[in-house]
């Protein structure tokens, strides 16, 4: 019985720790099928920060057009510049940074423009939400 409670004792006391795990930077994944995979970095979009948008084509897809546009309120159009990454076929990454607003947890939407050779145009409204950085 001491046993027991010395091992709950013990557990209670690990719980009290000041230290807390390091927070791996995460990938929110905002579409993926057999075209394109698009995915945001930090998934927790904090505001002021720079945030690094990532897309994956498949063969004869290109970007035509990619902005950023607040749903919550407006807060203007943010062009996005993809360019391809060096090595990696078919990837594109742009950079960006949204602004702070009064609200700390904002939607935004990602307005993709894909165009391809026989295909056509494809439009994808892709919404996420902007967080207040800890």
């Amino acid at each position: 019985m001491r046993l027991l409670l010395l091992a709950f004792y013990l557990l209670c006391l690990s719980g009290c720790s000041d230290e807390t795990p390091a927070k791996v930077a995460s990938v929110l994944q905002l579409h993926q099928d057999e075209y394109l995979s698009v995915s945001l970095s930090p998934a927790e979009a904090p505001v002021e920060q720079l945030l690094t948008w990532s897309v994956q084509l498949s063969e004869g897809w290109h970007i035509k057009h990619a902005e950023v546009v607040g749903v919550s309120m407006s807060m203007g159009t943010i062009p996005l510049l993809f360019k391809a990454v060096t090595g990696q076929q078919q990837q594109y990454v742009a950079e960006m940074v949204l602004g702070a607003c009064s609200q700390p947890r904002m939607k935004w939407q990602l307005q993709l423009t894909l165009l391809h050779v026989t295909q056509g145009e494809k439009l994808l409204l892709l919404p996420f939400y902007s967080s207040w950085p800890e």
